[in-house]
């Protein structure tokens, strides 16, 4: 399932029991809405329900994007999109 504006995150169910771990998966599908031009991912408690998920998972998820300086988190503000987080994206991918 796509968002409903046909952007933004993919919320299929995540595999449970292959070898990636749930928050790994969860970083995947943010890195590739990212990817997709998205600029404001949804709160941590609409992605740990979108995905059924404890919300520690999801932090785990955007603490994966924070160290690759891909988002940013403000308390209030929500988690947003660094400023040219899609051409360090593409540049990692290509190497």
């Amino acid at each position: 399932m796509v968002h409903p504006s046909g952007r933004g995150v993919c919320w299929a169910p995540l595999q449970r029991t292959g070898r990636v771990a749930l928050y790994r998966q969860i970083a995947d599908r943010l890195r590739t809405a990212i990817l997709d031009g998205e600029r404001r991912l949804p709160t941590e408690r609409e992605l740990a329900s979108g995905f059924t998920v404890a919300r520690i998972t999801v932090r785990a998820a955007l603490d994966l994007l924070a160290a690759d300086d891909l988002i940013s988190r403000r308390r209030r503000h929500g988690t947003v999109v660094r400023d040219g987080a899609c051409q360090g994206v593409n540049s990692a991918l290509s190497m």
